[in-house]
């Protein structure tokens, strides 16, 4: 891991990695003697290890070091995942490459990316495996730069995806299928199951949640319900993951049970075990938190057949050893994190917690439950430094929803397979399939009964990656004194998260102090938000709010910046604090004008203005804009066209005007000074 992240922020160059693991070895080699101190081998192996993840890290940049340049041209494709229908397109993940190496003679690739093909009747046909020419123009992904906005270059980057493209009509035709790999296989298995739920009249919330919990299927899965699942704190059941594979593992040793000490029924048995694990894993389409669950009990059932217990944290390290050799980047992504972050915590602290609640001395309904609270809390323990970085929220009902959400969870996972078996067995599949049905409408009603309770998750003030690490050490700290009953070390722990928590707040509101106006990076319509220092914040535009398409913009800054809902001031708006008409802002002194036709050459007097914004449907010069609206400052806006951008802005230069292109430099924050106004820019903030 360490190796990986220096390879991500430094990058070192792959003959120096293998240098540095030639070197290693030869130190390891020598470490073997008795001749030498024994701490050789244990530092050589570390070296080792850290070139290793160099040497992957490295390899993993230069396959995606491929840049698409941003003109139409003539590619191939191999789709590798089931296609999604839309409104208007289809979407699907393809492997890509120039026309002149096909990927139907080779699996070398020059890039991975989503295809946007316009819908019809022949794309709605496609499906995972085909081989598409088309002609496009595919672009790498870039952030808008608005405040508060998701990382989609990083998103995607991290996930081995470095482009999309848009599909006309006829500007693309099948050429055949290619040779499905072990991948594609798990994927149209998934497909597979997820048409028995909908062959047993599965369909709403009822089939997102069987579709997410069993098979990793989440295309679908609405927006509403995830909120609903993180409000309540059961998340991590829909995140197909060790709890499942190890529900799926205790039915299948339950049915497999070992009579006597006969050594060849156990190898049989884990051998099986190990089959069926495996196949389940399959069922799920090989996902990486899948794949990871499959290799750790797998080791376990290895360890019973040489008689021997394989140690947790061993396991759980060597799971992540081999996922990251193959595919470093998993490193960044939020569900790995996850997913090791929790079973590591419950593999460091679950064994103590039960010795301090002395659970093996209770009956077994007392310790059913104490067992789940000290691992929802181990859980919960492991994952929050992640969450409260990625996510900014806590749910606070979480160890209410685990007590029935669990025991939910493992009887979908047993019907759901019984589902699957009795395929054949139709009569037999509807009834299991009605008693399934019940049990994930009781699931989904409990997780929206919890949600919506007062004050079901609590608002995180933002944190970043060194404050996620504080608190990782600082809950480190915290359950290492609390379960060794170091008091004094519990004392300084708290001392230190107070510290933690009023930097966090201290430093967090200062972007938002003062009256200010946002111009939002929004491509189809022009978006300004301007905020007013303990007072109101309005959001106007040159078209009507229910046009504006505003709100994936506008709210992770209102989110951040905890300002209350925004105003939506129209064309002709007037109070207090604010003046909108006619595309004239008045606001903090400052007069903004937003233009989007040429009616404005119709003025036959000048008026001096702060800022002019340039909209979609802008015409006429800068020359004649000038003598109407004597400004020092354009902005270009990022729903201008294309060509109007380039020209306005080679018009400006000619002038010596300062123009400021949204579209390129991402949104900025016009703030009023005693001597005029300062635009900052807020890319990344």
């Amino acid at each position: 891991m360490a190796g990986i992240v220096i390879g991500w922020h430094c990058g070192v160059a792959v003959e120096h990695a293998l240098l540095l693991m030639l070197f290693s070895l030869a130190g390891m080699a020598a470490g073997i003697s008795d001749k030498v101190p024994q701490w050789l081998f244990g530092l050589s192996a570390s070296l080792f290890m850290l070139a290793s993840g160099m040497f992957a890290e490295e390899k993993q940049e230069e396959a995606m070091a491929s840049q698409w340049s941003g003109q139409r041209q003539l590619y191939s494709a191999r789709l590798v995942e089931e296609p999604l229908l839309r409104d208007s397109t289809v979407k699907v993940l393809a492997d890509v490459s120039l026309s002149d190496k096909p990927l139907s003679d080779t699996l070398r690739r020059d890039g991975r990316a989503f295809l946007y093909f316009k819908r019809s009747p022949e794309s709605e046909l496609l499906k995972i495996g085909d081989i598409v020419d088309f002609e496009a123009v595919l672009a790498p992904f870039r952030n808008a730069g608005n405040p508060a906005e998701f990382d989609i270059e990083s998103f995607y980057y991290i996930k081995g995806i470095n482009g999309s493209a848009y599909i006309g009509e006829d500007n693309w035709i099948k050429n055949g299928e290619g040779e499905l790999s072990l991948q594609m296989r798990a994927l149209n298995v998934r497909k597979w199951a997820v048409e028995q739920y909908r062959g047993q009249s599965f369909r709403g919330d009822d089939l997102a949640l069987l579709s997410a919990l069993t098979v990793g299927e989440k295309g679908d899965f609405p927006k509403e319900l995830r909120e609903e699942y993180s409000a309540a704190g059961a998340s991590h059941v829909l995140a197909l993951s060790g709890l499942h594979l190890g529900i799926f593992y205790m039915l299948i040793v339950a049915l497999m049970p070992i009579w006597g000490r006969n050594r060849m029924l156990l190898v049989l048995r884990e051998c099986a075990v190990a089959l069926l694990l495996w196949g389940f894993a399959f069922v799920a389409g090989l996902s990486p938190s899948v794949v990871r669950a499959a290799i750790l009990f797998t080791l376990m059932s290895v360890g019973r057949c040489i008689g021997q217990e394989s140690s947790s944290l061993s396991s759980l390290s060597f799971a992540a050893i081999v996922m990251l050799l193959f595919s470093p980047h998993l490193l960044f992504d939020i569900s790995f994190q996850l997913s090791f972050a929790a079973v590591l915590a419950i593999v460091l602290l679950a064994a103590p917690m039960q010795r301090l609640f002395n659970v093996e001395s209770h009956g077994r309904v007392y310790s059913y439950f104490v067992n789940m609270i000290i691992l929802s809390i181990a859980a919960q323990i492991g994952t929050l430094p992640f969450i409260w970085h990625y996510f900014g929220v806590f749910p606070l009902y979480f160890l209410l929803t685990n007590l029935f959400v669990i025991p939910l969870a493992f009887l979908l996972v047993a019907l759901s397979v019984a589902v699957w078996a009795t395929a054949l067995l139709p009569v037999l599949q509807a009834a299991i399939a009605q008693m399934l049905g019940v049990v994930a409408s009781a699931m989904n009603g409990g997780v929206a009964f919890v949600a919506g309770m007062p004050g079901a998750s609590l608002e995180l003030p933002p944190v970043g990656v060194a404050g996620a690490c504080c608190v990782a050490l600082l809950l480190a700290m915290l359950s290492y004194s609390m379960i060794g009953r170091k008091w004094w070390m519990t004392a300084l722990s708290l001392f230190a998260a107070l510290l933690l928590v009023a930097g966090i707040y201290a430093g967090g509101d200062e972007m938002e102090k003062g009256d200010h106006i946002v111009i939002y990076n929004n491509r189809k319509n022009p978006l300004l938000h301007a905020v007013k220092e303990g007072g109101g914040n309005y959001l106007l535009s040159t078209v009507p709010e229910c046009h504006a398409n505003y709100e994936y913009a506008s709210m992770p800054y209102v989110k951040r910046g905890k300002l209350s809902e925004p105003l939506w001031a129209d064309s002709l708006f007037h109070n207090a604090e604010m003046d909108f008409e006619d595309g004239r802002l008045l606001f903090a002194g400052l007069n903004v004008r937003l233009l989007d036709s040429g009616t404005w050459r119709d003025k036959m007097y000048s008026e001096p203005t702060d800022i002019v914004i340039l909209c979609r449907g802008f015409k006429g010069s800068v020359v004649e804009l000038l003598e109407v609206y004597p400004t020092g400052c354009i902005v270009l806006d990022a729903s201008l066209f294309k060509y109007t951008r380039e020209r306005v802005a080679k018009e400006c230069a000619t002038q010596g005007i300062e123009a400021v292109d949204i579209y390129s430099q991402g949104a900025m924050k016009v703030v009023p000074t005693a001597t005029g106004f300062k635009l900052l820019p807020m890319r990344g903030k």
